[in-house]
C-alpha cells in the first residue's frame, strides 16, 4: 500500500539527498527496534502492544514516504537493510537484541522467548520490511502482533 493522506489520499512524498534520508532512517532505527523487540519479548495487554504497533506504524508510514534526490526516486533495499538492520545488529544479533531487552525488562514481563529466536524473528522482520519500503510501501500486515 502506498503511504497516502487518509483524507485527501493525496501521496505523502518527501525527497532528500541520500545522506539526508540516511539519517531519517538512522534517527529512526532504534525505536524501531526497540518496539519490534517488546512485541516480542514481552507479554503485555493488548491495549499497550496496539500503542506499539501503531507507533511503529508511524515510523514505516514516514520512511515509506522518504525519496532520494535528484529525481525523488525510491530508496533501494539494500540502503533501508543497512541502516535499519545491518549497521545495529549484523554479527552482534544476539547481543543487541539482550540489549535492547534488558532496556524494558522492568518495566514489562518477560515472555518465554530465547533471546536468539526474537533476534532471528528481527532479522526476518527486517528481511520483509526492507522490500516493502524499497517499493514505497509502509508494510503493516507485516508489523508482529
Amino acid at each position: 500500500m502506498d503511504v497516502l493522506d487518509r483524507d485527501s489520499e493525496a501521496r505523502f512524498e518527501i525527497a532528500f539527498p541520500r545522506a539526508i534520508v540516511a539519517q531519517k532512517a538512522r534517527g529512526r532505527e532504534e525505536t524501531i527496534n526497540e518496539h519490534l523487540v517488546k512485541l516480542l519479548a514481552f507479554d503485555v495487554a493488548p491495549e499497550t502492544r496496539a500503542v506499539w504497533r501503531k507507533e511503529l506504524l508511524r515510523h514505516f508510514r514516514f520512511l515509506a514516504a522518504l525519496r532520494v534526490k535528484p529525481g525523488a526516486s525510491l530508496v533501494p533495499a539494500r540502503d533501508w537493510w543497512t541502516w535499519l538492520y545491518a549497521d545495529p545488529f549484523e554479527n552482534n544479533e544476539t547481543g543487541y537484541t539482550a540489549g535492547l531487552i534488558g532496556l524494558n525488562a522492568d518495566d514489562f514481563p518477560r515472555n518465554g522467548r530465547a533471546v536468539e529466536a526474537i533476534a532471528d524473528e528481527i532479522r526476518h522482520f527486517h528481511a520483509g520490511m526492507v522490500q516493502r519500503l524499497a517499493r514505497g510501501a509502509a508494510g503493516e500486515d507485516l508489523i508482529p502482533a
